[in-house]
């Protein structure tokens, strides 16, 4: 099989590419190792050997047409300025490409993500207006917003109609074959089943298969090359980050808390968004810390004695999730409710809140039934006393990495194995940053914080491999990344990488609108090398 380009790959990165190309008229052919379903045989080929404290690789990862996007949660916010520039403190050089050159294509990640305009700006999207006092320390204007979720399973369906789109599932890429002497990728070669392969060619390849799944690809494409593709310089599968979550602190909101508009707030063109609590650019210089985001959070919901039916509904959902093993809500910071107790006190909780709870599982069920936009998660704000969850940078470590294991799949192929931690240094940043916020949002008089187990972040299992950041990292150098500004790995010219593990950092907010915006970008650069060629094939 050929064609003139060849994505790998169905999730929010692959998808976007492959529609970007096909309105343009190029013949595509779309590979992707799953099939219409996620199920034991799909994981089995996803599963890893994993070296220290992480997820189970089967369980932050679905092989199946539109990928991981079908379990996605929606959060969508751009990367911040400051996370593409040098810091010195956090020992990194920045990216290769500016904000500036970024933000074109964040607008049209925004329509692909069905999240609505790309305004990030409390104040500007519509929230009710709230008295901010100045701070030079807390910024409580940006916001996330939510895609419905979008899952690319239904776009990959629809795309597939075009009479230049090809889709093939259960096609999973075993390796790259490349051209000795220029670099240039010849063929993927695909494994429907054991001991079976086929062979597509293209003029281009897109390898967008997810942070962990791409590098294992490069990593496998080893025949011409001893060490993979991409990988002459070791970086191949390095400088892997995730993003650190977790929840601490107290908070008793005052007046002027409560009407600042802290939980979902619809945006003027109706899509649910929330503020973020995070520290100024100069703000973060000043104390060396890195890029977090926080927000409230509700009480902690596994102790029954908070006598609340609400917090014990979700404790017992989740509870049941876990001993289901139901992939993404038995993984990451949800794999904790595996321990809850007192399952009989919960149920009380329920039977005697049963008001309250009925009232709140009605609005929840309303949208999913009329086809809105659902709200995005459980968050009930309405008690005495919330928490402070964070999502935080994590620093690139070249001691972070994957690299092939000798144990092999039921297609012969070599799994990953992975190592993986969170520095004292990163943990000792996050600390900071907290006690920080939590301090700036006291004296504003936002309400009343005390975050005096700020210790226990030494000490949290930072497991969640769901954002797989910097495998694949973006630098001018070879030397120092394993794809170019472009997004094109270098040595090979027409092998692009789209999806996060070209991230160079890993800022605070989740990767996927980055995703889809990097995407568009790459489907721009195939675009161009294609018009350049098509004059010199008609000559």
């Amino acid at each position: 099989m050929s064609a003139d380009v060849c994505v790998i790959g169905t999730g929010p990165a692959g998808a976007v590419v492959a529609a970007e190309l096909a309105h343009r008229g190029v013949d595509v052919v779309v590979l992707e190792g799953g099939g219409q379903r996620f199920g034991p045989r799909q994981a089995d080929t996803y599963r890893g050997e994993v070296v220290d404290p992480h997820d189970p690789l089967e369980a932050v990862r679905q092989k199946r047409l539109g990928g991981t996007s079908a379990v996605w949660g929606g959060r969508c916010a751009p990367l911040d300025e400051l996370d593409l520039g040098p810091r010195e403190w956090m020992h990194t050089a920045g990216w290769p490409i500016t904000a500036e050159e970024l933000a074109p294509y964040y607008r049209r990640a925004q329509r692909h993500l069905q999240a609505g305009e790309h305004e990030y700006s409390a104040a500007r999207a519509g929230f009710p207006a709230a008295t901010v006092p100045p701070s030079e320390t807390l910024d409580v204007d940006s916001t996330w917003r939510w895609s419905p979720p979008t899952s690319f399973e239904g776009r990959m369906r629809a795309l597939a109609k075009a009479a230049n789109v090809r889709l093939l599932v259960e096609a999973t890429v075993v390796r790259l074959e490349r051209d000795p002497v220029s670099g240039a990728i010849v063929e993927a070669v695909v494994a429907p089943s054991p001991g079976v392969e086929i062979t597509v060619g293209a003029r281009t390849y897109v390898l967008a298969a997810g942070g962990l799944e791409s590098a294992r690809i490069l990593l496998a494409s080893n025949r011409q090359s001893p060490a993979g593709i991409g990988n002459e310089h070791d970086l191949v599968g390095r400088h892997y980050m995730t993003h650190p979550v977790g929840e601490v602190g107290t908070v008793v909101l005052s007046h002027l808390g409560r009407n600042l508009g802290l939980g979902y707030v619809p945006t003027r063109d109706g899509v649910y968004a929330r503020r973020m609590l995070s520290l100024t650019p100069a703000a973060q210089a000043r104390h060396e810390v890195g890029n977090l985001k926080a927000a409230l959070w509700f009480p902690d919901p596994m102790d029954p004695s908070h006598g609340d039916g609400l917090l014990s509904t979700f404790s017992l959902t989740y509870y049941a999730l876990n001993q289901a093993r139901l992939g993404f809500k038995s993984a990451g910071t949800h794999a904790r409710y595996a321990g809850t107790s007192g399952l009989g006190r919960h149920v009380g909780n329920v039977a005697r809140d049963w008001r309250r709870v009925g009232s709140f599982a009605a609005s929840w069920a309303a949208p999913r039934v009329t086809g809105k936009r659902i709200l995005p998660s459980f968050m009930p704000l309405d008690g005495a006393t919330c928490r402070l969850r964070f999502d935080a940078e994590q620093s690139p470590d070249p001691a972070n990495r994957v690299t092939l294991s000798h144990e092999r799949d039921q297609l012969g192929q070599r799994r990953l194995q992975v190592h993986y931690g969170v520095s004292g240094d990163d943990r000792a940043r996050i600390r900071r940053s907290m006690t920080l916020i939590g301090e700036e949002f006291d004296r504003l008089g936002y309400g009343t914080v005390v975050v005096d187990d700020a210790a226990r972040i030494d000490d949290m299992a930072f497991t969640d491999g769901t954002h797989q950041m910097g495998l694949l990292r973006m630098a001018h150098s070879p030397r120092d990344g394993v794809v170019d500004a472009e997004c094109r790995v270098h040595g090979s010219a027409n092998l692009f990488v789209a999806g996060s593990a070209v991230f160079p950092t890993a800022g605070a907010v989740g990767p996927t609108l980055t995703i889809a915006a990097l995407a568009c970008r790459v489907a721009d650069r195939v675009a161009a090398d294609r018009a350049v060629r098509e004059p010199l094939a008609a000559g």
